[in-house]
């Protein structure tokens, strides 16, 4: 009887370890697809990404929820975000690559003196660390006001994954919601998010059920992988993004898409994806100072939150400015909602790095200005000489020196 309860014991403590050793596989491999250390279903149903998914019309209507509602919203956190300000002060906050260490901490503690009614995390807030704890401990003044985008060191441990989506009250890594009349959605980059997926069949569906939706005038896409990319690492990835999406965001009015994991700050002018070269954009004409369009997305990358920054590997002649900050992205919501000032500031005193401003009329025209005259950009790449142009593609329309431009071909 004695050896008989020495081999339950035994057998007992082998298959304890042998639990812990599954829950806690860390992903060995490196940002690409195959980034997991363990098979996909751990991570998630492969029913609910998989191309036999639901269609649009079999999604639940209630997968967006009002911002200001009182009621619980799809991913179960309390949405009813009192605000004692006027309209015409309400901001929110964007930026990602958080980790965990004193950037970070200076960073959320800026954008409290800010009083943000919301921010965006767009991924990322541990790294290599098998729990959030120290994410959760430090974030929590924005725990209230925060929405996040899953990156792709969120998914290094299953069980961080989970705690991030514990914590939040989420259990899919897309949802959407509105904020005052914007309406935010969100996808993972590191699930499938190809055509057939259900990540896009959401993602479709739900713009097009915004466009239906007159109290919304703006749409703002937020995730954490660019699909524009000055870096030389994960451009695969972003090239996959910008194929699959772009086209998709300009057909149904989106006017900014906000996205981290490169780890510096660059904002693009607006463009119109360019089914010649997808890695060529084409930039909106611009009519005296101003560009006026219907389609052109402002793409936005600040992956500045405190994490290490990344190098600059390309000057590219569609960004206004790119530049290595710690800090992140401040966004007014003026004019009765139909101006959104957007002001990049870093950590260290606030400073602003770059300002522009949207506006939209009641008619759908965007109009996109910066504020200060082209020629008093403070951007050490964009010197805008009005005796010289090139065309790219026949079709970019940009000034600037060549030289800088070795990322891209010149025709004439």
């Amino acid at each position: 009887m004695k050896e008989i309860l020495n081999d339950f014991i035994i057998l007992t403590f082998f298959l304890f370890l042998a639990s812990f050793c599954v829950l806690n596989i860390h992903s060995i491999s490196g940002e690409e697809d195959d980034f997991f250390g363990i098979f996909p279903e751990d991570y998630y149903d492969p029913g609910d990404y998989g191309p036999e998914s639901s269609s649009p019309e079999q999604l639940n209507d209630d997968e967006t929820t009002p911002i200001e509602s009182p009621t619980h919203d799809n991913f179960g956190k309390s949405t009813n975000i009192p605000s004692e300000k006027e309209n015409n002060n309400i901001n929110f906050i964007a930026a990602g690559d958080w980790n965990c260490n004193e950037e970070t901490k200076k960073t959320i503690k800026r954008i409290t003196q800010l009083q943000p009614e919301l921010v965006l995390g767009l991924g990322d807030y541990t790294l290599e660390n098998i729990s959030p704890q120290c994410w959760f401990d430090i974030s929590k003044p924005l725990d209230d006001i925060i929405r996040i985008a899953i990156g792709n060191h969120d998914l290094d441990y299953q069980s961080s994954y989970y705690q991030l989506l514990d914590h939040y009250n989420l259990y899919k890594p897309y949802y959407s919601f509105n904020f005052q009349n914007i309406h935010f959605v969100t996808i993972s980059t590191d699930h499938p998010f190809e055509k057939g997926s259900i990540q896009y069949d959401f993602l479709q569906y739900d713009l097009e059920k915004s466009l239906h939706d007159s109290s919304i005038l703006w749409r703002i896409v937020f995730l954490h992988k660019p699909l524009y990319t000055a870096s030389d690492f994960d451009e695969k990835a972003s090239e996959e993004l910008k194929t699959t999406f772009h086209k998709l965001f300009e057909e149904y009015h989106v006017d900014l898409v906000l996205s981290g994991h490169t780890q510096y700050y660059q904002r693009s002018l607006p463009l119109s994806y360019n089914n010649d070269n997808p890695s060529y954009p084409v930039v909106m004409d611009k009519i005296n100072s101003d560009y006026r369009d219907n389609q052109g997305i402002i793409f936005l990358t600040a992956g500045t939150a405190g994490d290490e920054l990344h190098k600059i590997d390309y000057i590219l002649p569609y960004y206004v400015i790119q530049e290595r900050y710690f800090g992140f992205l401040n966004f007014d919501l003026r004019n009765d909602g139909q101006t959104l000032v957007g002001t990049f500031y870093d950590t260290e005193n606030l400073g602003i790095v770059d300002k522009f401003e949207v506006s939209k009329g009641r008619t759908g025209e965007k109009i996109y200005s910066e504020e200060n005259s082209q020629k008093e950009y403070n951007n050490k790449y964009f010197s805008y000489p009005e005796e010289k142009s090139w065309i790219f593609n026949n079709r970019v329309h940009l000034t600037g020196n060549q030289a800088e431009y070795d990322k891209l071909p010149v025709d004439s």
